[in-house]
């Protein structure tokens, strides 16, 4: 398969807010945008042509993929027969068997333990009689999740065995995995990624700061523990070493009190936090999913200076304007779309400098957060 020139038609599938960026990286180089997405999804406007219909919609998929140049599949809903079927069609760069894992928690926690990476205890159930022991094993408190990827994974905490009528209702509705809850010292993210002629880059690993199970702020350090640097990137290199195909891998890993890291999730869609400017890593990180989408080859991502980056959320707006003034050294971005979920991001503030401590206290001295 041959890299994509301008001029050539990108199909994007799906896709969250965040998707507007890489758009706006491929219409400056050159390439034209078709997107295909469900109606209550996010509608990007600097999209050439958008295809509104459901990821079951297995013929409209169809016509979609041969309308395009390539294929570029930003969300986990489409079952990986269907993915398979429209790779005959069109390109498609990416890996068959990390969508896989990203759409199958029990596939992503077997492929794990296979590969001697550790995962916090757990077990499925496919019925809620089958619930009390398995807690009683895993101990309190727990995670109750969906095994498999439909609009979204759906998570309940668990903190003992008083069950209301929502952990029933989702029992009864699929499969679904209860995992250990490990007290989080530290939440880390990863992205690797292989392109199209085999080179293959860890982007800058980042240390995620959460309130109440929202990203607050990811700082991307040179001063980061050297130990688990190695660790980090350790666990990404065995991760990146079993998956085939040009691709783009997200990882979250969670430090527990005792020192011991284990992974959370693998998945094939961007993170948030590694939203990266071109002030921060040589190529933005819009600029290198676009790359991998098109079969270019992608530059080394040293981290260039320290940074934060800062989601922007809906409640947050007002300040956030106000802050675009007075704060004229920060890098703003709002990303271009309409619709969509509200508790996702509408945008990004990226901070930068010699010091994330000091921009750390500059975050939580400007009252953004407040």
């Amino acid at each position: 398969m041959s890299q994509l020139l301008p001029g050539s038609i990108i199909g994007i599938i799906g896709g969250d807010s965040q998707i507007a960026s890489v758009i706006l990286i491929a219409k400056r180089l050159g390439y034209r945008i078709y997107h295909f997405r469900e109606e209550d999804e996010p509608r990007v406007l600097l999209a050439d042509k958008e295809v509104i219909a459901r990821y079951s919609d297995k013929q409209a998929l169809s016509n979609f993929a041969v309308q395009v140049d390539t294929i570029y599949v930003l969300t986990n809903a489409i079952e990986i027969d269907t993915i398979v079927s429209l790779s005959g069609k069109t390109r498609y760069y990416q890996s068959f068997e990390l969508a896989e894992i990203s759409q199958n928690r029990m596939v992503e926690k077997l492929f794990l333990e296979e590969h001697a990476i550790n995962v916090a205890p757990y077990g499925m159930i496919t019925s809620i009689g089958e619930l009390p022991s398995l807690l009683s094993s895993i101990g309190f408190p727990a995670v109750l999740e969906t095994n498999r990827f439909k609009k979204k994974y759906t998570q309940m905490m668990l903190y003992d065995h008083d069950m209301d009528d929502q952990v029933f209702q989702l029992v009864e509705e699929q499969s679904c995995m209860v995992t250990a809850f490990v007290p989080g010292q530290r939440h880390f993210s990863m992205t690797i990624l292989r392109d199209y002629e085999d080179h293959i880059t860890i982007l800058p690993i980042t240390e995620d700061v959460y309130v109440d199970g929202k990203l607050k702020y990811a700082i991307a350090s040179k001063r980061m523990n050297p130990e688990w640097v190695g660790e980090l990137r350790t666990i990404a290199s065995k991760i990146m070493r079993s998956i085939s195909g040009s691709t783009l891998v997200s990882i979250q890993v969670v430090m527990a009190k005792s020192g011991i890291f284990y992974v959370k999730k693998v998945d094939q869609l961007p993170l948030l936090q590694h939203q990266f400017s071109a002030r921060q890593i040589p190529q933005s990180f819009s600029e290198i999913v676009l790359r991998l989408a098109t079969g270019l080859g992608v530059l080394e991502s040293g981290l260039i200076e320290e940074g934060l980056i800062v989601p922007i959320y809906q409640e947050m707006l007002e300040k956030a304007h106000i802050l675009t003034i007075i704060k004229p050294h920060w890098e703003f971005e709002y990303f271009q779309v309409e619709g969509g979920n509200l508790q996702e991001a509408v945008g990004v503030i990226r901070l930068t400098g010699a010091s994330s401590v000091d921009l750390v206290n500059e975050l939580e001295l400007s009252g953004l957060h407040d």
